[in-house]
């Protein structure tokens, strides 16, 4: 064993505080994701477990999960209870002094835990650490932020769910004295657990930092439609905000119409209408509160539609063994105005007939991409979306 160098004094508490992690990760034929996910683990330096909760997959799973062999604590695979009841079964089957949950399509970014650990030991009366989340497709690219996130206010909570699920990490010793995750739960097991950590007296901490990434493509259970979904907010806000009609649904349906690809008439109106009615409340909140979260940017881009002022960066993971090699941009104006760097390179491109800006990308063998977009000339600008050409 290394001994100190002379001279060196080294506290006994820096050793003790070495926060260790307990993550949970529900999967159900979706293992043609799990890789980016076991992936993303592969990159922190802090301690973690890791309980893999199967479903009874007839996919690859077995093949995924015999390559990552050697980070998995525990295993299970067969039929259970839904995704809640195998997570709650999946925490109790790990140890670890911080808890948290990784949904198999789901992934952190390098040195999230990091991060979350070290709020944590700095700050012994923290029960909860939560940060940013980016949204991506189902092949990675980025779609935008999760946009409601804001510092910790429990009158807000109940009027929406401003807590993304895989950037938030909860002290073993709170969840566990709160009876830990609602088995019974299908969609919004997490919002509920907020609540009781709140109600309990847990002391949530913000962390603006990006900490995860969540696909966001047709398939997963928020773009499901379902209407059980629905069903469950509509409890969760009249049982913890105790309000006879609640409204917090209609923000959830917005956002889940203004992501999905392909919608029909009567989708694209009621997109349209709330658009109109959360434009009218942003004005007003506007008028009244310049603080409010819905009047600030995320890294550059505005909550709630992709407008960016000026100025944006793109906080993206990437754990695929295949590299960029171009970028598909989109944006209006379509001019050459724009200057783009990837990691701090600039970047060259080309104007394709069809509108896209074609930009070369150098080689990056890391997985992180920090891309920043500025416009000479100032002003707004929309973000509409880009796609990668990758090697191989």
């Amino acid at each position: 064993m290394a001994l100190p160098l002379p001279g060196i004094f080294i506290p006994c508490e820096s050793i003790f505080l070495m926060l260790d992690f307990s993550i949970v990760i529900p999967n159900y034929n979706q293992s043609h994701f799990l890789p980016w996910a076991l992936e993303s683990l592969r990159h922190q330096s802090a301690p973690f477990n890791v309980a893999l909760m199967d479903g009874g997959s007839s996919d690859n799973f077995q093949t995924v999960a015999e390559f990552y062999s050697d980070m998995i604590t525990h295993l299970e695979s067969g039929p259970d209870g839904g995704q809640a009841a195998a997570i709650k079964k999946g925490k109790a089957s790990i140890p670890g002094d911080i808890v948290a949950w990784l949904n198999a399509d789901d992934y952190y970014f390098p040195g999230a835990l990091d991060r979350v650990s070290s709020v944590f030991e700095k700050n012994s009366d923290v029960d909860v650490v939560y940060g940013d989340a980016v949204h991506v497709t189902a092949d990675g690219c980025f779609l935008s932020y999760f946009p409601p996130v804001q510092s910790f206010n429990p009158r807000d909570l109940a009027r929406s769910c401003f807590i993304c699920q895989p950037t938030c990490f909860v002290r073993r010793k709170a969840y566990e004295r709160i009876g830990g995750i609602d088995a019974t739960l299908k969609y919004t097991m997490d919002w509920d657990l907020w609540h009781r950590l709140s109600l309990a007296g847990a002391k949530f901490q913000y962390l603006h930092e990006v900490l995860a990434a969540v696909r966001y493509y047709p398939g997963t259970k928020t773009q499901s439609g379902d209407r059980r979904r629905y069903g469950e907010i509509w409890r969760i806000e009249k049982k913890y905000g105790r309000h006879f009609m609640p409204f917090s649904w209609a923000g959830f349906y917005r956002y889940d119409l203004s992501l999905k690809e392909r919608r029909n008439f009567f989708e694209n109106f009621f997109l349209y209408t709330l658009d109109r009615l959360r434009r009218s409340k942003k004005r007003l909140l506007r008028m009244q509160d310049s603080e409010s979260p819905m009047n600030q940017t995320l890294y550059g881009f505005h909550r709630w539609e992709p407008v960016v002022e000026t100025n944006c960066i793109i906080h993206l993971p990437w754990y695929d063994r295949r590299q960029w090699r171009r970028l598909r941009l989109q944006v209006e104006p379509f001019d050459n105005k724009y200057i783009i760097k990837v990691n701090g390179t600039l970047c060259h491109g080309a104007i394709s007939e069809t509108g896209p800006f074609l930009i070369d990308v150098p080689s990056i063998t890391e997985p992180y991409r920090k891309i920043t977009i500025s416009r000479s000339g100032g002003g707004r600008w929309r973000f509409i979306g880009f796609s990668c050409e990758l090697t191989g």
